[in-house]
């Protein structure tokens, strides 16, 4: 029996899904598996996952233990699990408090933005699990597909009936792609239940007008709960303000994000900074109200 020491770098405020699925290979033969103490633990092996190139490493190790196996996008994108792993079902037993099942049922994305990390990490887009296994008992589910409405016609209409036959609650997590919102896959969504939201991304100007039309077409088919929608935070703060009064007024609740480049090494600007905390502030209604400069000013 081998000893596995676990280091989640963002901290635990959303479970690490690598490390979960290793966690439970590992279990699987007979090893034992522990979150990294560097007082207490005395590892065989140490595995460290960091999702966000920002955040701090991890230093804290303790002499004489073996170097970490380090992967996840802040790291280095290009590491990958070993597939046997990555078709394993997670470990929740090291997040006792998330209730919700977690995975992907497609990796990789169509589009090619330019301030987007996952064409050059995961490639185009592929199908690779089901609704049912990755929910494995849980009645919700929380998706992290970057676009799942790009996948064949055929697969996007099985997982919904399916989670709507199963009574499965939903969250894709990253967003849907508005662009490619149609009246067939709207009435699949509005079947649905979700845990709270149906996500979009309106990151620029072009993408508004194609969030007001999924909108219009979701809720005409039926829909009656909540829309929210990621807000890309650059320069153009003027742009960024029309984009939130246009959500807002759609009654969309927008969660602005400053942008941050690949190498996590340029920080985000006071202005961005400023500008993402008016728009957060009571779901963005405090837009209707004044502007971001009268805020500030």
């Amino acid at each position: 029996m081998n000893r596995i020491a676990l280091v989640d770098v963002d901290g635990r405020n959303f479970p690490n899904l690598a490390l979960m699925k290793l966690s439970a290979s590992h279990k699987a033969q007979g090893d034992a598996v522990e979150w990294y103490s560097p007082l207490f633990s005395r590892p065989d092996r140490i595995y460290a996952s960091k999702v966000f190139s920002f955040t701090p490493d991890f230093q804290d190790y303790a002499a004489g233990d073996p170097e970490p196996i380090r992967g996840g996008t802040g790291y280095d994108p290009a590491v990958k699990l070993p597939d046997e792993v990555e078709r394993t079902l997670p470990d929740y037993s090291i997040y006792p408090d998330w209730t919700s099942a977690l995975g992907f049922l497609t990796r990789g994305c169509i589009r090619n933005c330019p301030w987007c990390i996952v064409p050059k990490k995961e490639g185009g887009l592929q199908e690779v699990d089901d609704i049912e296994r990755i929910a494995a008992g849980r009645k919700s589910v929380v998706l992290l597909d970057n676009n799942f409405l790009a996948a064949d016609e055929e697969f996007v209409r099985e997982q919904l009936e399916k989670a709507a036959r199963l009574g499965l609650r939903l969250d894709f997590n990253q967003g849907l792609d508005a662009r490619l919102v149609r009246f067939w896959n709207a009435k699949l969504l509005a079947r649905c239940r979700w845990m709270r939201f149906i996500r979009f991304s309106c990151d620029t100007m072009e993408v508004l007008h194609e969030v007001r039309a999924a909108v219009e077409v979701i809720r005409g088919a039926g829909y009656r709960g909540e829309f929210f929608c990621y807000m890309l935070v650059q320069d153009d703060l003027e742009d960024a303000e029309y984009r939130l009064r246009e959500l807002v007024k759609l009654k969309v609740t927008p969660f602005a994000q400053p942008y941050r480049d690949f190498s996590g090494k340029a920080e985000t600007t006071k202005a961005q900074r400023d500008f993402a905390r008016f728009a957060n502030v009571k779901g963005g209604k405090l837009c209707l109200k004044m502007s971001f400069k009268e805020y500030y000013h």
